[in-house]
């Protein structure tokens, strides 16, 4: 078993080197299957989505936790624990950390090779 950071890590690597994705469905799908493999394969915790806040696992973003991003039509951003997840329209993926210093851990470009333009 890895560690969180470590599984968080391997997520990132894994997410960066998938195709691109070309909507903003197909990148919340690729999140969630990213992610899901890397926490099935790492993690020890079988998948129990109602002890999120308890089981160590990591989840992927939730519909719930959409808010959408002023002055970017077509691009949600999705609230972690530690982590925005905002995707676009075009599919581009950025993922940050939270708090008084964001770090942008990833920024991956659409199938078009466009950013999120943020």
């Amino acid at each position: 078993m890895k560690t969180k950071q470590e599984r968080f890590t391997l997520f990132v690597e894994r997410l960066a080197g998938a195709e691109a994705a070309g909507t903003h469905d197909e990148a919340f799908e690729l999140i969630r299957e990213t992610l899901d493999g890397v926490e099935d394969e790492f993690s020890g915790v079988a998948s129990h989505p109602s002890a999120f806040q308890t089981d160590g696992r990591m989840y992927p973003p939730q519909s719930d936790n959409a808010r959408k991003v002023p002055g970017h039509p077509g691009t949600i951003r999705y609230r972690s624990r530690a982590h925005n997840t905002i995707i676009g329209a075009n599919g581009a993926i950025r993922i940050e950390t939270t708090g008084f210093q964001k770090t942008v851990v990833l920024e991956k470009p659409g199938a078009n090779g466009e950013g999120l333009g943020i």
